[in-house]
């Protein structure tokens, strides 16, 4: 009797935890760009939000970076977050299912889309990667500093094409 209450108190304890992180989760809408590979100066990653506080979440919480490390992050509105989801829902790349143990290849593109209804990873080449980026850079042409990064960014992989 014993052994099955401590299991029914760990079972319990283990959803209250699962339950209590997608809340946490479906509080932040986020989307990020980083590049997976060999490069001979940083790529910078970058994080996309709807809010100060989804960008600071992704980037410790995920990102696992500190004050210090280099990160665009851009606080944007949210319909335009909304354009750049869908740009990035119409160029999928590979999809990586969480928890699956699937290596990228080097010189890939990781795009992470996390929003109230999904969290989805997703892997692109260099050629498909470009196309993104210049979709999403169009997308946010008058939000110019996140339009400069986006162009930056896709420079820097362009070189190592």
């Amino acid at each position: 009797m014993t052994k099955l209450t401590i299991i029914l108190i760990s079972i319990l304890a283990t959803a209250m935890m699962r339950a209590a992180q997608s809340q946490k989760l479906a509080k932040y809408s986020v989307l990020a760009v980083e590049y997976i590979g060999e490069s001979d100066k940083p790529i910078t990653p970058i994080v996309i939000s709807d809010s100060e506080a989804g960008a600071a979440w992704y980037r410790s919480a995920v990102l696992k970076r500190g004050g210090s490390d280099l990160t665009n992050v851009h606080v944007v509105s949210d319909s335009l977050l909304k354009r750049l989801v869908s740009d990035v829902d119409a160029l999928k790349g590979t999809l990586h299912q969480k928890g699956e143990k699937t290596f990228a290849p080097s010189r890939t593109v990781a795009v992470r889309v996390i929003t109230p209804e999904r969290d989805d990873a997703f892997l692109y080449e260099m050629d498909s990667a470009i196309s993104l980026l210049e979709r999403l850079q169009k997308s946010c042409d008058k939000h110019e500093s996140l339009a400069t990064d986006l162009v930056h960014f896709r420079d820097r992989i362009r070189a190592w094409k």
